[in-house]
This record gives C-alpha cells, structure tokens and sequence, in this order.
C-alpha cells in the first residue's frame, strides 16, 4: 500500500484499528467456545448424582464476554448450580484422588485456541 498524505495514513490505520477489534473480540469468543468442548469431554461423570440436578458435564457454561479496556475476556467454567462441587473431584479429597481434569482441559486445549486465535485474527 502507498501512502501520499498524513490523512490517508491516519485513515488505514484507523481502518485497521477497527478491523483488528471485531476479529479480536470473535477470537475470544471462538478459543472459549473450543475450552468449553474440552472441558465438557474431560469432567468426569459419576454414576451417583447425589444433588439431583444431573452429571457435572452437563453444568459447563460460558460467560459474559467482557471488553474493558481493551482487555477482552470471556470465563468458561461451571454454572452456580453445581460449580462449587467441581474442585472436589478436580483436587481430591481424602477418600478420593485427584483427577486434575481442569489442568488437563487447559493443557490439551491450549492449541486449539491458539490456533483459533489465529485463524480470526489473520489479516487479509
């Protein structure tokens, strides 16, 4: 691209600039939704459901995006329901082992998302 004024400069950045924030937002989106997969193939389900409110896998939920200051993020995790029992079979309890299928989810995804980060953030 050749450039013959300041104000044709100023124009294709801007242009970029606003480009890069819709594929940087769709990114987030996209690398949470590849997580929230991962994480609903590795939480283990257990034969007893003591709560009633069905197995664990079924309780992966995705966040509000979030956009502050440039800074976007989204939360994949576990909803209210059943969320607060997660870390028992994750980090173990006395009459149980830990299972650590968070940290699995986050290790075997990781290039996955990043890969999704690069499909949406490719300028073309």
């Amino acid at each position: 691209m050749s450039v013959t004024g300041e104000f044709e400069l100023l124009a294709n950045v801007d242009k970029l600039t606003k480009g890069y924030d819709r594929k940087a937002r769709q990114a987030v989106k996209s690398g949470a939704e590849k997580f929230k997969t991962v994480l609903q193939n590795n939480t283990p389900v257990s034969s007893e459901d003591h709560s009633g409110k069905g197995p664990l896998r079924d309780h992966v939920t995705l966040g509000k995006f979030s956009g502050v200051g440039g800074d976007y993020t989204q939360e994949v995790g576990y909803d209210s329901s059943k969320g607060y029992i997660a870390h028992f079979p994750n980090s173990g309890t006395s009459k149980q082992r830990p299972q650590h299928f968070i940290e699995k989810s986050q290790s075997e995804s990781k290039g996955q998302v990043l890969a999704e980060f690069v499909k949406e953030l490719k300028v073309e």
